[in-house]
């Protein structure tokens, strides 16, 4: 009777998996940090949809921390200009049009791995929402209520889908100061830049997630590949950072440290410095950077 001593051992370890992926989970979306100030100048700007990804046709198996049915669907990030109100986020608030034009419901929608203070602007999307090339996603559409954290309303905007052998490109940057208030990390997962050492941080927000070439975390080698471009007096200066931050949390957001005093106001990534998860190199890609505060 061994075969049926295998099968259970199969089921227990099966079933041990899922009760683990959902303990991960459970408490992975209580661990969702919201920030205690959200920045008043958000309350001026207009809120926007940015970029949604179709990142992957084919999540591994590691995505069933994320959701259990995960493994071998499709993973695909939306950004946003401002953080969202996680109170408003609901799969029925997204509609997803491929190519065919038929409109498919959104499976599954989580903030996570982007969930911590100042970082909730990105959405990733799980779920079966089209095949490349024959059938791709090309819109997604709020078609419900969805707040940002200022209260603007993103109902109704519509973005158009980057596809799937694309490479990652920076969908938004901001820059702050790590002051008094700021809610450092000194080390471990996604720790902030050294505070002795910086002046200015900018952060860039990618579509979605981005490792170096080597599939390793991006680092001292790429440095040389960003460069800021900064109002400093009178003059417009380029620099570069002296260290990536926020690194090893497996999110989209990389922090520029910065020593230079003034205002960044763009910051460029050189091309293939940077590959996404389904490892297709980014282009050169640029963007305004706005300040936080």
């Amino acid at each position: 009777m061994k075969w049926v001593k295998r099968i259970a051992i199969a089921i227990v370890g099966f079933i041990s998996i899922i009760v683990f992926s959902a303990y991960i989970y459970v408490t992975q979306v209580r661990s969702i940090k919201l920030s205690d100030t959200v920045p008043p100048i958000d309350q001026n700007r207009e809120a926007k949809a940015l970029t949604a990804f179709f990142g992957l046709d084919e999540l591994p198996m590691q995505s069933l921390l994320l959701y259990y049915k995960a493994p071998g669907k499709n993973g695909m990030p939306l950004v946003f200009s401002q953080e969202l109100d996680p109170a408003t986020i609901n799969s029925s608030d997204f509609e997803v049009t491929t190519k065919d034009g038929m409109k498919h419901k959104v499976e599954f929608v989580t903030l996570r791995p982007a969930e911590e203070e100042f970082e909730l602007r990105t959405l990733l999307f799980i779920g079966e929402y089209g095949i490349h090339p024959e059938n791709p996603p090309v819109i997604v559409k709020v078609v419900d209520d969805l707040f940002s954290r200022s209260g603007q309303n993103y109902k109704g905007q519509v973005i158009p889908v980057i596809p799937l052998p694309d490479g990652p490109t920076i969908s938004y940057a901001e820059h702050f100061i790590i002051d008094d208030d700021y809610p450092y990390v000194e080390s471990g997962r996604g720790c902030d830049c050294p505070k002795d050492e910086t002046s200015i941080v900018v952060r860039t927000v990618w579509a979605g997630g981005v490792r170096a070439l080597n599939g390793k975390e991006l680092g001292d080698p790429e440095l040389s590949a960003f460069t800021v471009h900064m109002v400093k007096d009178q003059d417009t200066i380029e620099v570069t950072p002296f260290k990536l931050a926020d690194l090893g949390d497996n999110d989209n957001n990389i922090d520029l440290c910065l020593k230079e005093m003034g205002i960044p106001i763009s910051v460029v990534a050189a091309a293939n410095i940077a590959i996404d998860p389904r490892n297709d190199p980014n282009p050169s890609t640029k963007s305004r950077v706005f300040s936080r505060w």
